[in-house]
């Protein structure tokens, strides 16, 4: 299985380059080429001097067997060689000596062994064929003797010049040629010998791992100078470019300044108006009430007399009866008298469809004596003055309502003193209501000034009337005011184009430090409202920070502290670089850091 893995197939019309091609490409150091017969590209002297050096220079044993039989073709071979690349082992490989014959057949073996022994050009190759018409150098058939690559080329050599010299010479050539031979045979014989000696000296000792060597490249030595020098000029720039770095840090005082402002609003405007002094007003309609229950505390003795309406009937005659002021009817039901007011004249009865229709009148009457015992309810009455009279029962009177009014008792009303209680109370609320309600009309964003009228719409209602006799009555009390709002926004804009045309360029103003009560405002005489603000503010050095790095660009530290000096504003600065040799500014403004902080 071994053997198998190393042989390589040659097909009958394969070339030198072919072959060199596959034996580079083989796995194993110990190759086997397995060449047709009719492959005539080994029997060329050229041919064989080429593949041994090739041979040479691949640092491989190669053995050559020739057949009779039908070689397989190059890519199956290929194939073959392929699939059992794998199988087996190799650990009966060896580095040095020669490939003994194990194949019947005709064998070259190429020694590595004698190589160093011999001429640089020396291997040895050794041939064993049973088969004369088959042998690739016409060695003896049967025979086991081995004959190296340089003595079959000698020998071809030989030949080539014997066949080219004339018969008078070729004896006295085949002498020398001879003589040469076996001086070099004693030679190799020789060599071959200790090369036997030596092989199985290093068979008997352990093999060791052989340690690959890792080529490396040579390099032009202008190349690797270039590239040095791309080196060192990458290292110079980030020195001199990328690591330098300053940081600066500036500490600035700030100054308190106080201003008193007047402002004009104008209902017309949209956005500040910074040449006239204007700011936009916005007016509010605000309404608000407030209601509420309360007792009654008037009191007063009453002495009055029940009254009501009665039905007055004549069933007596179809002409009218006539009943004076004064008249008396009593109540049946409660023994109580009622009088009539006014005299009263009571229409005849009627016959309707044969039926008598008693004739009828309505009329006021009112208690005989006062007290709430007459505040009776319906009743039918009669006519206590026509008693004994045939009128009596034939005039008499109903009531359909209950008699009321009557009273003789102290009792509660609703008093003016109520009416202003209530009023006074209720408006204070609605006044109050209508602040808070006038401040939810606003946002967050807007300032309520002043009232635009002084005095607000006020409208009062009752459920009853003054002097109503009740024991508890109902007030409302509607409150109606104009608010005047202006926008936070424009005002704090109106503040500080007021206090930068004061300052000049060289100050700004700091961040969160203004503080101004609500504006107090009034209305001058065209209904317009003129706002006064009290505003204090605290203001610092105006630095823009990349004309800072353009002036302190390339400046050592003391250069910059005595630019810092002259500028007023500054409480304090610090300076440091990085790296340590770094003693100026960067002219990078990316690698100045300015970081700016207010002494608070």
């Amino acid at each position: 299985m071994e053997d198998e893995n190393k042989k390589i197939y040659i097909g009958t019309d394969e070339e030198i380059p072919s072959i060199v091609s596959k034996i580079q490409r083989h796995e194993e150091n110990d190759v086997v080429l397995v060449v047709s017969a009719k492959n005539e590209m080994l029997q060329s002297l050229i041919n064989l001097k080429i593949l041994k050096k090739k041979v040479e220079e691949m640092g491989k044993t190669v053995s050559i067997i020739q057949v009779d039989s039908k070689v397989k073709t190059a890519n199956e071979a290929e194939d073959e060689t392929e699939n059992k690349k794998n199988i087996g082992t190799n650990e009966n490989r060896r580095q040095i000596g020669s490939i003994r014959s194990s194949i019947d057949g005709n064998k070259i073996q190429y020694d590595k062994a004698e190589s160093k022994k011999d001429d640089e050009n020396s291997r040895n190759v050794h041939l064993v064929s049973n088969d004369s018409e088959t042998n690739l150098l016409s060695i003896p058939k049967n025979s086991d003797h081995k004959v190296k690559m340089f003595d079959i080329v000698r020998k071809m050599e030989k030949k080539t010049v014997m066949d080219n010299l004339p018969e008078s010479r070729k004896a006295e050539t085949d002498s020398r040629i001879r003589i040469n031979e076996a001086r070099c045979l004693s030679n190799n014989e020789q060599a071959r010998m200790t090369s036997q000696t030596n092989e199985n000296r290093d068979l008997q000792k352990p093999k060791k791992e052989t340690k690959k060597k890792i080529l490396i490249p040579s390099i032009n030595s202008k190349i690797f100078t270039l590239f040095i020098l791309t080196i060192l000029t990458t290292v110079v720039l980030v020195i001199c470019f990328i690591l330098p770095e300053a940081n600066i840090g500036i500490i600035l005082k700030s100054e308190p300044v106080s201003y008193d402002f007047e402002f004009l609003t104008d209902e017309t405007l949209d956005n500040v108006d910074f040449a006239n002094n204007k700011i936009p007003l916005k007016k509010i309609d605000v309404i608000s009430e407030q209601s509420d229950q309360y007792p009654t505390r008037g009191k007063k003795h009453l002495q009055e007399k029940a009254s009501g309406e009665i039905t007055v009937f004549n069933e007596y005659s179809s002409s009218p009866q006539r009943i004076v002021a004064n008249t008396r009817f009593l109540s049946k039901d409660s023994n109580k008298i009622f009088l009539v007011a006014e005299a009263v004249t009571i229409p005849g009865f009627l016959k309707v469809e044969g039926v008598d229709v008693p004739g009828q009148v309505k009329i006021k009457v009112y208690a005989d004596k006062i007290g709430e015992e007459y505040n009776i309810g319906n009743s039918s009455f009669n006519l206590p003055g026509l008693q004994g009279s045939a009128k009596y029962a034939s005039v008499y009177a109903r009531s359909t309502e209950p008699m009321s009014g009557g009273i003789n008792r102290e009792v509660a009303f609703f008093s003016e003193s109520d009416y202003l209680t209530a009023k006074e109370n209720l408006l204070k609320l609605a006044k109050e209501k209508n602040k808070v309600d006038s401040q939810n009309q606003i946002s967050d964003h807007s300032i309520l000034l002043e009232q635009i009228k002084k005095d607000e719409d006020v409208e009062i209602k009752t459920n009853i009337e003054v002097g109503d006799l009740a024991e508890k009555f109902e007030m409302k009390v509607i409150v109606k005011n104009s608010v005047a709002i202006v926008d936070r926004v424009n005002l704090e804009k109106m503040i500080d184009e007021k206090i930068m045309s004061k300052l000049g360029a060289n100050k700004k103003l700091k961040e969160n430090s203004r503080i101004y009560d609500t504006p107090s405002s009034i209305i001058n005489g065209d209904n317009r409202i003129n706002i006064y603000v009290n505003v204090k503010q605290d203001v610092i050095e105006n630095i823009e920070i990349e004309n800072l790095k353009a002036e302190i660009a390339n400046k050592n530290e003391e250069e910059l502290k005595g630019y810092f000096q002259n500028i007023d504003g500054i409480k304090s600065i610090d300076i440091s670089f990085w790296p340590f040799w770094v003693q100026r500014v960067p002219l990078s403004y990316e690698k100045i850091k300015i970081t700016i902080d207010i002494n608070d």
